[in-house]
């Protein structure tokens, strides 16, 4: 097949990929995206067998040039009708044809072509235009976007080519998709959990927009989407090939273990399809929301992030959201979500209940003293000269003696009350976006730095808590925190009696982990958080940067995995939209528009029992990933034997 063909039928699974995701449209192709690519690889795999059956030919078939011409010269004697029996002379290894191809006579265009490296471009064409089509709008902040393009695409190849690799060497051909498998689900879970992490387009995230297909998410989290969109790709390639062969007039059964006739394989498919999106909606029906009531208010003020954000005053803005807010407080309300960085002043946080933004919300407060509010900030902390190796830590230059004055900037939520007097507990964001808040591996490569791209808040390596944070609110006039870095507030100690994650709340006592934007993506972390005790998840976000693209729409249907993964109740307060509340079923309440001023009011439950998935996190991922460096060692370990 022409390779124009293969590149063709290689970025038609791009296509079909991004069709399927959430904000473009029809789920159900994610169950036929894959196939072309691993039609591809199958074809490929196929030619570079049959260029080794040829090569081990060649080599075990060595045949002297006088031995060539001196079976010639027979063959020339023997009559015409037994020349073709004298073809046959020498053997047929493995398929391989008549002498004169063994001894290298043959043009080499008669000989299979080496294609080691042709899957490599293919699988990259593929990824890279799923890559493009579904985050082209990262292209309004930044063109580098281009390079986040080519890295992730880039990944995606090397893993789906070393799969390719690893199966020339040691895994028979009918179980070799395991293999697919395990290196997928490990890369992704590593794409979870280093510097340059994009957990955007984890397969398992295609299921964002029906949630009643993945309810079983509370047991395995997105990797488990992941399992079921390439499991039911392969079952779809053995169909096909066993189809393709029995119009050939070939065995069905002579490529793989599997011995199921035609018919068996295609149900083989829709069971593979059908089966888990069935179970799933039976939880559906049957589950039940779980928990003790709260009411909560979401605020959504629409700031420019790239015009307003500069212009308004931080009291102007405060207010903003503060008169949205009035609108739907009640003497119920207890908790008031806000937008990261809606405080729009750049505060130490030694300094914070001087800050003019918090006195005014604390006032405003003091109408409602029976809720707290929840704003993010971007906040600056001291750090001491012997920490000055820690991540984010800069050099304070304006100080008369700044070679031994440091600090990091932080991209930080705080929970305030009508309670001046209340230390005021914070978090900081755990998780950075790569090349926005965090440039990769810093220590070792600081020109990075000034390489930051701007978005309108803190730009640069940030500091981080180095762990979950939860907030446990014990009463209106009163908040803590337990995990991450402290807990209470900027200069309280650790918490010796930090509840323990499943453990009932007092009466009036309740825990929320708030994740700031890019936090939500991440299932894995949501579900320590869970583990830290959290009963509520609030999501505080600032999509606006984005402006009316798939960007938000894509952030804020994955929230509702969340709500799955951890049956756990969401409110989800945007600056520019989409907020929204979610049920412990992933169902969406109250969605807003984009880009219009607004604030939203709902009961949600605070549960406080672990789901399979909150109580383990990604299981699937910690198994594939070591497998997957045993797989790959072994790999080079069977190579250099075969050589020898």
């Amino acid at each position: 097949m022409k390779r124009l063909y293969l590149w063709l039928i290689s970025m038609l699974s791009g296509v079909l990929l991004a069709l399927a995701w959430p904000a473009h449209g029809f789920t159900p192709l994610v169950f036929v995206a894959l196939f072309p690519l691993f039609w591809v690889e199958d074809y490929i795999l196929e030619r570079q067998q049959e260029y080794d059956r040829h090569q081990a030919a060649r080599k075990a078939l060595r045949i002297s040039p006088k031995l060539k011409a001196y079976i010639d010269h027979i063959l020339q004697k023997l009559p015409v009708s037994k020349k073709t029996d004298g073809n046959k002379i020498l053997p047929v290894l493995n398929g391989v044809p008549r002498y004169n191809r063994i001894s290298g006579d043959a043009p080499e265009s008669t000989l299979p072509k080496r294609t080691r490296y042709h899957l490599f471009f293919y699988s990259f064409s593929a990824f890279l235009v799923w890559n493009v089509l579904t985050t082209w709008w990262i292209w309004n902040s930044t063109p580098a976007a281009v390079l986040a393009f080519v890295l992730n695409a880039l990944l995606m190849a090397l893993v789906f080519t070393l799969f390719h690799y690893s199966c020339r060497y040691f895994f028979k051909k009918g179980m070799r998709w395991i293999l697919l498998f395990v290196y997928w689900l490990g890369f992704e879970y590593f794409h979870h959990n280093w510097d340059v992490s994009w957990p955007w387009l984890t397969l398992g995230n295609a299921f964002a927009p029906r949630p009643q297909w993945v309810q079983w998410y509370e047991i395995t989290g997105t990797l488990g989407g992941s399992l079921w969109i390439l499991g039911c790709n392969v079952a779809l390639l053995y169909w096909f090939k066993a189809w393709r062969a029995q119009k050939r007039g070939m065995p069905i059964h002579s490529e793989n273990r599997l011995r199921l006739s035609l018919r068996g394989k295609l149900l083989l498919f829709c069971g593979l399809v059908i089966v888990p999106a069935g179970l799933s909606m039976l939880r559906f029906a049957t589950y039940q929301e779980k928990g003790r009531p709260v009411e909560v208010v979401a605020v959504q003020p629409n700031i420019d992030p790239y015009v307003e954000q500069y212009t308004l005053s931080p009291r102007q803005a405060t207010e903003r959201m503060l008169r949205l807010a009035q609108s739907q407080m009640t003497p119920q309300t207890r908790f008031i979500v806000t937008p990261e960085s809606m405080i729009q002043e750049n505060i130490w946080e030694n300094q914070l209940p001087y800050s003019p933004s918090v006195k005014q919300i604390q006032d405003f407060l003091q109408e409602w003293p029976n809720a707290q509010l929840i704003a993010g900030i971007s906040s600056y902390s001291h750090v001491r000269p012997e920490d000055s190796t820690m991540q984010g830590v800069r050099r304070l230059r304006r100080a008369p003696d700044s070679e031994k004055r440091f600090y990091r900037a932080h991209n930080t939520i705080i929970a305030l009350s009508a309670n001046a007097d209340m230390p005021i507990p914070m978090h900081h964001k755990c998780k950075l976006v790569p090349g926005v808040e965090i440039m990769p591996y810093i220590n070792r490569l600081k020109f990075l730095e000034n390489l930051a791209i701007d978005l309108g808040g803190t730009v640069g390596t940030l500091g981080i808590d180095p762990g979950p944070t939860v907030f446990v609110s014990e009463s209106p006039d009163r908040c803590r925190v337990i995990g991450g870095s402290y807990a209470g507030s900027y200069y309280s100690e650790p918490s010796k009696d930090a509840p323990l994650a499943g453990k009932t709340s007092q009466d009036g006592e309740f825990r929320f982990a708030d994740l700031i934007c890019y936090e939500s993506v991440y299932g894995d972390y949501v579900a320590a958080c869970v583990r830290e005790g959290a009963e509520l998840l609030f999501v505080s976000t600032n999509d606006g940067w984005w402006k009316d693209t798939p960007g938000h729409r894509q952030h804020a249907s994955y929230a509702r995995l969340r709500a799955i993964e951890n049956r756990r109740d969401v409110a989800r307060a945007a600056n520019t939209g989409i907020s929204c509340f979610i049920d412990q079923k992933g169902r969406v309440y109250q969605a807003t528009p984009y880009w219009e001023p607004a604030c939203i009011r709902q009961t949600l439950y605070a549960n406080d029992k672990l789901s399979i998935y909150a109580q383990y996190g990604d299981i699937l991922g910690r198994c594939c990933l070591p497998l997957s460096l045993f797989f790959i060692l072994l790999t080079f370990v069977s190579r250099i034997i075969k050589r020898r």
